[in-house]
């Protein structure tokens, strides 16, 4: 399955995000990281991760509630939407 997530960091928490990602320590057991993209000049951004079940998204993202907003939305590529069209 495809996730899209995305993340907000509030202005107070920006420091400590930034800190925390340089560390290199991000645990993501089951979840595959196809891309992240950071919108330059504001705290916000998203990735692309595939998963096989929701309990690999909610360990990622648990690990960085506690400093970001983050919100996740099943996403299909063009392939299976056409899956979805033609039954």
């Amino acid at each position: 399955m495809l996730f899209k997530i995305t993340y907000s960091i509030p202005v107070e928490n920006v420091k400590a995000c930034q800190a925390r990602f340089m560390t290199g320590e991000e645990k993501m057991d089951g979840l595959t990281v196809t891309g992240r993209w950071h919108e330059v000049g504001k705290s916000q951004g998203f990735l692309i991760a595939e998963a096989e079940d929701m309990i690999a998204v909610g360990k990622f993202t648990n690990q960085w509630s506690d400093l970001c907003n983050m919100d996740v939305t099943p996403i299909m590529t063009d392939e299976q939407v056409g899956q979805v069209l033609m039954a």
